[in-house]
């Protein structure tokens, strides 16, 4: 029986190994990923910095998107499509996400204000708190969990980085091999992620994530890497859990801008209950 993650909250991004005796502990360490033959990191570049920058490029101080979401799974008769609005205030930890289609689920509302999250559903003009314990629960009926799209946990406050070395091909192009490890008394899911970032351009390239046993049980790709606000922003994202043969998510990026002011009243409950388009 295949062990679960630790409960709590997640998604994330990032004190250096330069001995090739640590790297050999790594590989033995996740053994039920692929093998890694890793070049040395450059001396004196910290896992944390590296970590940092990935942060900054992938939420900013603030950051508003766009974007389409595509569901694949065998219970499926056809992939299911999502589009929505999210707006992401990471110094206040408070985010607001939209539903704008299928025309069945337009007007649905997610609000967090740390620590709290609720859900708003038009159709029965009901607001659901979803507490601690449903933060790993699938969002929207997607491979995504409610935390890795509201961010309830950070990738980089709630873990120590260490920087393992350079992957020459691991993620298709020459990549920093990050290993996060939560700390003892952080609330979040993962038991370990290992991080792929690119080493010309700083952009996330690649997640894997491991359970407290270190058994690796989904992967997420990022791709189609553009500039945005001199950033290099990647508008695609593919999410597979391992344990479900068939299951496959996607998000594609259609508007994203970073570092803007936001009107409060878009973080109340009043806004979540409006169920329009903004």
């Amino acid at each position: 029986m295949k062990s679960q993650p630790r409960i709590g909250g997640l998604v994330g991004w990032w004190l250096c190994l330069s001995t090739v005796v640590a790297v050999g502990g790594l590989l033995s360490a996740v053994a039920t990923a692929e093998p890694m033959a890793l070049d040395p990191a450059p001396e004196g570049l910290m896992g944390r910095a590296v970590a940092e920058r990935v942060e900054d490029i992938f939420r900013g101080r603030t950051s508003y998107m766009k974007a389409t979401m595509t569901v694949v799974s065998p219970r499926l008769p056809e992939p299911r499509r999502v589009t929505f609005r999210a707006w992401d205030d990471r110094p206040q930890k408070r985010s607001f996400i939209r539903i704008l289609a299928p025309p069945k689920d337009k007007g649905m509302g997610f609000l967090k204000l740390h620590p709290n999250m609720w859900n708003y559903i038009p159709r029965v003009e009901r607001t659901l708190r979803i507490p601690p314990s449903m933060m790993l629960q699938s969002w929207m009926g997607s491979d995504f969990t409610n935390d890795d799209l509201v961010r309830e946990s950070s990738q980089l406050d709630d873990y120590d980085h260490t920087l393992l070395g350079i992957d020459p091909e691991g993620a298709g192009r020459p990549a920093y091999v990050l290993q996060y490890v939560p700390h003892e008394d952080a609330p979040v899911v993962w038991g370990k992620i290992l991080t792929w970032v690119d080493v010309e351009r700083s952009a996330p390239l690649r997640q894997d994530f491991f359970d407290e046993r270190g058994e690796r049980l989904r992967e997420m790709r990022f791709s189609d890497i553009r500039e945005v606000s001199g950033r290099p922003y990647p508008h695609k994202w593919s999410m597979v859990p391992l344990e479900k043969e068939g299951h496959e998510t996607a998000i594609e990026i259609h508007e994203i801008r970073f570092n803007e002011d936001f009107d409060d009243a878009i973080f109340t409950k009043r806004h979540l209950t409006r169920g329009g388009s903004r």
